[in-house]
């Protein structure tokens, strides 16, 4: 007979109090690894939009208004946009206000392994990295229904249908994660072409440099984008100062404490830790994909992060259960009044030491005028900072 710790037992009512959600996928890329060949993508490209399966009607009825309104009564397609990034923009910017999560995987084929199975055979290279997001995913949603574009023929879609199911995440506390997986006709679902749009919009920030930065105007929706093979690089937009800022040394311990702690708790389902290790990975997001300088703002984690709690981050949780913690760790965060980032600078550590000093210099002064109060009432008899605890103080301020 099992036996099941409170710990089990917990968790197990904060995954049922959990709402379930849809995830539709759809690609963009194909395989191919002969870059001479016109027409060969460089990058393919998984897109889930997320939401709520409670939701699923109004998102639905709002996406078929956006694509009644910009398609009239064709199908809702990325590729009948092109490069026309003027009416792009007027999509995406039409679809940002409904709700709705992205989780995205990038695959730049042309850092792959030659002659690997994932260059050599088709049904591997679906499989693998299609795979690779679903963990994503199944890591985020505990109770998901994942609903693909079809592709291939019948008997692939059947046997990737099986595949995906012997290799979801295995239970060992009942059956307490819930997954689906299923295919859609595109033209029969408006939301596996909204997939379309965002996946193929996601995809002209790496294959087109004219392109506008979709991924800062995407930034509050996306909560992932899995890189493989993983990048090794921040992103700094082309021609920017900030350029000249940038220290290898400091953005690459602070990669390592941040990959360092991510692997040693990414399967670790106790909630402060899992809400640690989202919060480092969205970090890791902005700094690779969206901007190397920018701080990104508390609200905009709190929204991140809500996802993952399926309840409201208070910023009090955030600052002391969250950041706090990770800085004990040994994990690297700059912060300012602007919000958290991946340091990348020497500006980025001295404009953290300058928000710190803010707060901690006013506390010492404070303390310093205690001392001499207490000193003068006493005739220099009583010092409060005598005490074992505090003889760090009393040096810094006998120096």
């Amino acid at each position: 007979m099992n036996q099941y710790s409170f710990g089990n037992l917990d968790k197990l009512k904060d995954i049922g109090s959990q709402p379930s959600r849809t995830a539709f996928i759809d690609e963009c890329g194909g395989f191919g690894f002969d870059f001479t060949t016109p027409g060969t993508s460089k990058y393919y490209i998984i897109c889930a939009v997320c939401v709520q399966d409670n939701k699923l009607d109004d998102l639905q009825q709002a996406v078929e208004k956006v694509r009644s309104n910009n398609f009239g009564k064709g199908e809702m397609k990325s590729n009948n946009i092109g490069k026309d990034y003027k009416r792009r923009s007027k999509i995406i910017a039409d679809l940002l206000p409904l709700e709705f999560r992205i989780i995205v995987l990038v695959a730049n084929k042309q850092a792959f392994i030659a002659d690997s199975p994932l260059t050599s055979y088709k049904k591997s290279f679906v499989k693998f990295l299609h795979q690779l997001l679903y963990n994503v995913l199944y890591h985020v949603y505990p109770k998901l229904k994942i609903v693909e574009d079809q592709t291939g023929t019948s008997e692939f879609q059947a046997g990737f249908k099986k595949y995906v199911q012997n290799n979801r995440p295995q239970s060992n506390l009942f059956d307490e994660y819930e997954y689906d997986f299923d295919y859609s006709d595109s033209k029969d679902s408006v939301l596996v072409q909204l997939a379309d749009i965002i996946g193929g919009t996601i995809s002209k920030c790496y294959t087109d440099s004219a392109a506008p930065n979709y991924l800062e105007m995407l930034k509050g929706k996306i909560i992932r984008i899995e890189n493989f093979p993983n990048n090794t690089t921040p992103y700094f937009a082309i021609s920017n100062p900030y350029l000249d800022k940038f220290s290898k040394d400091i953005f690459d311990l602070s990669i390592r404490c941040s990959n360092n702690f991510i692997a040693k708790n990414d399967c670790n389902q106790d909630y402060e830790k899992r809400m640690q290790v989202a919060f480092l990975k969205y970090l890791l997001f902005q700094v690779y994909n969206v901007s190397a300088e920018k701080f990104v703002s508390s609200s905009q984690i709190i929204s991140i992060l809500t996802e993952y709690a399926n309840s409201r981050i208070r910023k009090d949780f955030l600052y002391r259960r969250i950041i706090a913690q990770l800085r004990d760790a040994g994990v690297i965060i700059a912060s300012c009044a602007q919000g958290y980032k991946i340091p990348t600078s020497i500006d980025d550590i001295t404009t953290y030491l300058n928000q710190t000093n803010s707060l901690v210099s006013p506390m010492l002064h404070r303390v310093e005028i205690c001392r001499k109060l207490i000193f003068q009432q006493t005739d220099r008899q009583l010092d409060i900072l005598e005490n074992d605890a505090f003889v760090k103080y009393k040096k810094y301020f006998d120096e």
